[in-house]
């Protein structure tokens, strides 16, 4: 069976999906019963006064995360970038001397929790995410395998122009760590959030600008071919330290093969642990046209120490909001 529902409330409906993906199943629990297994884990919201349930948020077991808003406009809006769970951190580390992309985790764990749903559109879903590394260690390439991970994510209740999750996540490495020197030098070796996305030309993308809420003003960075292969932007410049805030940003609505997908928009409250000083935020994409991969990374990247040591504990506390087009920062 390709889906299963573990869960109907008749507002909420939480179903276990087929992902052919090569990561590990993981153990799904909804309000502390264990639910079974499963690769992807969907999360559908009915729009009031309607039959209809459009998905809202998808968690795959490699810790990808797709958001949208809670409208279910005609065609219904498809999901277009993921938010991939964090941290990520590019380096060598006592198992791995050659350089490693520790890219993303293996999800061991979901549990869910239904019950401050639903009170007059102001509820909230909870959903802790186990990342642990103690009973079985993949090899699959580019797990990240160098940290146990947690994230607590609050999912409000889904509006038709905006749906807000925020992560609040603590990781601790479990063996030392050396982030690579050359790539810290040009802010990517470590990778606090990340973004995955497609930019293959300027009309098959699910975004297509960069948004940045810098100390001295607000830079909007419009993805172009010629940009493929380069790291983005150019110029770095830091976010806001007050405000640190930026949009990963669908700005048409002719974009294929998936339309007009939604925006995030990101704004970071707090971090604890080895990183420090401001945030910058990064941009890649190669020149593949496959449509059938994403091709562009987005990430936020803050100053590591030459070496992390085993048992280093740290926290990443964010908002995302998924919407069709988030204004500027004001």
């Amino acid at each position: 069976m390709n889906k299963i529902e573990m869960f109907n409330d008749g507002m909420w409906v939480i179903k276990k999906q087929r992902a052919y993906i090569p990561q590990y199943p993981f153990e799904v629990l909804i309000n502390g019963e264990s639910m079974g297994m499963t690769k992807l884990l969907s999360f559908a919201k009915r729009i009031s006064n309607t039959s209809r349930f459009p998905q809202v948020l998808v968690i795959y077991s490699s810790g990808y995360l797709r958001l949208k808003t809670g409208a279910d406009p005609t065609p219904p809006l498809p999901f277009g970038q993921s938010l991939v769970l964090g941290p990520a951190i590019s380096g060598t580390s006592t198992s791995y001397p050659k350089k490693t992309l520790f890219f993303h985790p293996q999800l061991t764990r979901v549990a869910i929790d239904t019950s401050q749903l639903n009170q007059g559109g102001t509820g909230k879903m909870l959903i802790r995410i186990i990342s642990c590394h103690a009973n079985r260690s993949p090899k699959i390439g580019t797990t990240n395998q160098i940290m146990d991970l947690t994230w607590l994510l609050t999912l409000e209740e889904p509006h038709d122009l905006a749906t807000i999750l925020h992560v609040a996540g603590t990781f601790k490495f479990i063996e030392d760590v050396m982030p690579d020197p050359l790539q810290t030098k040009t802010f990517e070796s470590v990778r606090l959030l990340q973004i995955s996305t497609m930019f293959i030309d300027n009309v098959r993308h699910d975004v297509n600008a960069l948004r940045s809420h810098t100390e001295n003003d607000i830079v909007t960075l419009y993805y172009d071919s010629s940009l493929a292969n380069l790291l983005l932007p150019v110029t770095a410049s830091s976010l806001n330290c007050a405000m640190p805030i930026f949009d990963s940003i669908h700005t048409d609505d002719v974009g294929r093969p998936n339309g007009n997908t939604p925006s995030y928009r990101i704004r970071i409250t707090s971090t604890t642990g080895p990183t420090t000083g401001p945030f910058m935020v990064r941009a890649f994409f190669n020149s593949s046209q496959n449509l059938r991969h994403d091709n562009m990374g987005l990430w936020v990247f803050q100053q590591p120490p030459a070496s992390i040591k085993k048992g280093t504990i740290g926290n990443i506390n964010y908002t995302v909001i998924a919407c069709v087009n988030p204004a500027p920062p004001s």
